[in-house]
């Protein structure tokens, strides 16, 4: 059976706990892990829930003097499907979405809506990355512009080195203080752009393709999207890389040799007929944006959430679909790839991306690699739900591939990911089925020079996220 770690699922893990405001020296080790987000719901930060969102600031003691940094507050409430499709009574392949309720990230540019509480309420996330935290901060002291007693300290740990860790105070702005939130800075920026026009009064929600050119931009990564499940482009950016885009696509199939289900056929483009399909939400802010949409032709709540941070991207499906025989997630290169190693965690020693097959170990894996002039990708995986299901491994690299190219270019240049080979049982609630599947692919944006050692140190901290308790602090 396919059993992949356990991971966060969006793009962040904490654990709710008391930790005294000089609970650690001063020398303790920084956190180290540069890419990591933490992520805290207003029910974990009980003395900030419930007030108002936008004047809750961040900050970080130097060891001499108070530094403010970006924290962002993303909006989360229930919402009904239907209501996403603008529809009440919407059905698509007898599914009813009105069936399906989740807890969703909202906006008031879609028909999702904005959050019926405006205020910073429990379910509601509020982010920083970890590696903006400081030490701790001696009491007596505040930082100028923030209301005394409502300080919030955040004390930040690696489980893998319980040594390294770090503080984050949150207050509230003082009335006319000029502090924002984002404290200046932008992480991630991410441009949504249909060439339709605005979303609400031009999107086709019931079966049409709706053409895009959406860019995100990060200090390590770009990625382009010219529909709603097609990513087209990919740069990495980080320092020392040739920032080439080395990306064809990222395909979704039901199996080699399939054509008749794709990315294309759930955004209506091909020959295989129309599809349903909405957003949930498109934000930036200054520490992450995101992306989530619904529908894939017979499965129209199956869920895509793309969470974009500056060095890294979770990419969360949660499949709500009929039973099918299978399906694969898959990332086609491009041939701006040639040159790359390609390596997985069953086969850490690699092989060479150039168009010429190689007989691999196909077992599942746990994280996958692609190295070279042009930067790394690391992508590691989780899966969750109320059944595990089984998988191979499936990797090609052929400019005369055997298996038929559905979708994109003509080459498979280490077009590579987990082939889910086995039945899977209905997981749409708009079936009123009850089983659940979803997998999160975490993608490392890094330098040149990746190695299957940096790859399983990904693997590793992925599946042991970083922790953060709180406790009121004056």
């Amino acid at each position: 059976m396919w059993k992949l770690p356990v991971a966060i699922a969006v793009a962040g893990s904490t654990l709710l706990g008391i930790a005294g405001a000089n609970s650690s020296p001063a020398q303790a080790a920084a956190i180290s892990r540069a890419a990591d987000p933490i992520v805290l719901t207003g029910a974990q930060i009980p003395t900030m829930a419930g007030g108002v969102r936008t004047n809750i600031v961040g900050f970080r003691w130097t060891g001499a003097a108070w530094v403010q940094l970006p924290v962002q507050i993303d909006e989360r409430a229930i919402v009904n499907f239907a209501k996403i499709y603008n529809n009440p009574s919407a059905s698509f392949y007898g599914s009813s979405p009105s069936l399906v309720n989740q807890l969703v990230y909202t906006s008031s540019t879609t028909f999702t809506g904005a959050d019926p509480d405006s205020k910073f309420d429990a379910n509601d996330e509020l982010v920083f990355m970890a590696r903006d935290s400081g030490l701790a901060a001696p009491t007596g002291t505040l930082p100028v512009g923030v209301t005394a007693g409502t300080g919030v300290e955040i004390h930040v740990t690696d489980p893998i080195t319980p040594a390294n860790e770090g503080f984050v105070y949150l207050f509230r702005s003082a009335v006319g203080s000029g502090l924002k939130q984002s404290a200046g800075k932008t992480y991630v920026r991410y441009s949504f752009k249909l060439t339709s026009g605005a979303y609400k009064t031009t999107y086709n929600l019931t079966g049409g393709s709706n053409p895009e050119n959406s860019l995100v931009t990060a200090a390590s990564y770009k990625q382009h999207f010219s529909n709603r499940w097609l990513s087209d482009q990919l740069n990495v950016t980080a320092p020392g890389a040739t920032k080439v885009d080395i990306l064809d696509r990222n395909k979704v199939l039901f199996a080699p040799n399939i054509c008749v289900r794709s990315e294309d056929t759930f955004d209506a483009t091909g020959p295989y007929g129309s599809a349903e399909g909405a957003f949930i939400v498109n934000k930036a802010g200054p520490v992450r944006a995101i992306r989530s949409y619904i529908g894939a032709n017979s499965g129209p709540s199956t869920q895509r959430t793309h969470v974009f941070y500056d060095q890294r991207e979770d990419v969360r499906t949660e499949l709500r679909v009929h039973s099918i025989g299978s399906v694969m997630d898959l990332l086609d290169y491009s041939p701006a790839a040639a040159g790359m190693t390609y390596r997985n965690s069953a086969n850490p020693s690699g092989v060479t991306i150039d168009g010429t097959n190689d007989s691999l170990n196909n077992a599942a894996s746990s994280w996958e690699q692609v190295t070279g002039p042009q930067g790394t990708i690391t992508h590691v995986y989780s899966t969750g739900g109320t059944f595990t299901p089984t998988a191979i491994g499936y990797y090609l690299d052929s400019t005369t591939p055997s298996d038929p190219q559905c979708t994109g270019d003509a080459f498979a240049y280490g077009t590579s990911g987990n082939y889910i080979n086995s039945t899977l049982p209905c997981t749409d609630p708009g079936l009123n089925c009850v089983d659940s599947l979803n997998f999160t692919r975490s993608m490392f944006f890094d330098s040149p020079g990746g190695t299957a050692a940096s790859a399983s140190q990904h693997a590793v901290e992925t599946a042991q996220p970083l922790l953060a308790s709180t406790a009121a602090w004056q």
